[in-house]
């Protein structure tokens, strides 16, 4: 079997989970009884396949420039070179690494496309180019042999509304990259609760600052907010107006090692987003020992199981009365982390590469 990851995704991301996915999935497929694989992108700008390309067999060159319109420039000329190796090399799977409208790939090689959320259809309101974006993925969705979906809720969403025929999507859930670390100490002195990633539109991060002012617990408590950039100014004057003083509320960054210590070290990892296709950081979380409180919407509680306190991400109320819970019961933080460390087991990316090669294998098997 003769598998290509297409270039899309390492053409213009640098960092982030998608690119982060397709390294792991493709480097354990790599290992399976008679597999052939191979990520084709000429030039890429993922830092992530960078440091993992000795795990895998990559066509392609590191692109580190930061001349504008580099991205576009770069996506043609993979695009081109794409078709010409697939030409060559004759995949048996191309399984496309993003939305396009038309075939990475010029054979008659099987394409399978993993669909991650449906954000921009449910929230469009956040998203000012989700007409395009939503036409673009309708004729991928259309012409692709077979759709992953990361999450039984997002395949719902996908059914829904797109009209998918259901024979045509199978779910295979991610795992999680991060280590628990040996030692968990991280130089904040008090408390703290923990806050992961982008914190923009339906990630739904004033609501928790509101929660945070309701609940009184910055006067025990920080909220330490890690990645995502420094706090804008309009979060800086939101906890003006919440009186939260600017103390309370601390921007880091830094490496996974350093993520992983965060995660241990913290009260709980508060998680109030909207929607989401599935929810990485819950797995982080738990495999770290970290309580979990997170919203009820989208995925999160097929992913975090009984392992979480759930809240509705639309209630101010909620969300502070789930922080207050852990917060003043020890016994239910043990009970947490306990159950984390066991849901956690349940998903991994060996499991996911092995689910998706038994894809793989279905799909040829129907010729």
């Amino acid at each position: 079997m003769r598998v290509f990851y297409d270039h899309q995704i390492f053409a213009f991301q640098k960092l982030g989970g998608v690119s982060r996915y397709f390294v792991e999935l493709a480097s354990r497929i790599h290992q399976c009884p008679g597999a052939r694989v191979h990520i084709v992108a000429p030039l890429y700008m993922s830092k992530f396949l960078a440091s993992q390309s000795g795990a895998i067999p990559v066509l392609g060159f590191p692109f580190t420039s930061d001349i504008k319109g580099a991205a576009r420039a770069i996506e043609k000329l993979d695009s081109y070179i794409f078709r010409v190796l697939s030409e060559v090399y004759r995949p048996d799977i191309v399984h496309e690494t993003y939305y396009s409208r038309s075939r990475t790939s010029g054979t008659s090689a099987k394409i399978v496309i993993t669909v991650y959320d449906m954000i921009e259809e449910l929230f469009p309101e956040y998203f000012p180019r989700s007409k395009k974006t939503i036409d673009i993925r309708k004729s991928a969705f259309s012409r692709a042999d077979h759709l992953i979906c990361i999450s039984e809720n997002t395949r719902a969403d996908l059914i829904r509304l797109y009209g998918v025929d259901a024979d045509k999507v199978s779910v295979v859930h991610l795992g999680s990259s991060l280590i628990a670390p040996i030692h968990s100490v991280v130089a904040v002195k008090e408390p703290f609760f923990l806050y992961v990633g982008g914190r923009s539109g339906y990630k739904n991060f004033l609501a928790l600052l509101d929660a945070f002012a309701e609940s009184l617990l910055f006067k025990s408590h920080k909220l330490v907010c890690f990645g995502g950039g420094r706090l804008t100014a309009l979060e800086q004057e939101r906890m003006k107006q919440l009186r939260i003083p600017s103390d309370r509320i601390v921007h880091v960054g830094g490496d996974d090692e350093l993520l992983s210590r965060y995660y241990a070290s913290a009260e709980a990892f508060v998680y109030p987003s909207l929607y989401e296709g599935f929810g990485i950081p819950l797995l982080e979380a738990m495999g770290c020992g970290c309580p979990l409180i997170c919203s009820s919407s989208g995925s999160m509680p097929e992913v975090a199981g009984d392992a979480a306190v759930y809240f509705d991400a639309r209630e101010v109320q909620g969300i502070s009365h789930a922080m207050l819970k852990v917060v003043h019961s020890s016994n239910e933080r043990r009970q947490m982390i306990t159950r984390g460390k066991l849901r956690v087991k349940q998903f991994s990316w060996d499991i996911c590469a092995q689910q998706t090669f038994a894809i793989y294998t279905k799909i040829l098997n129907r010729q």
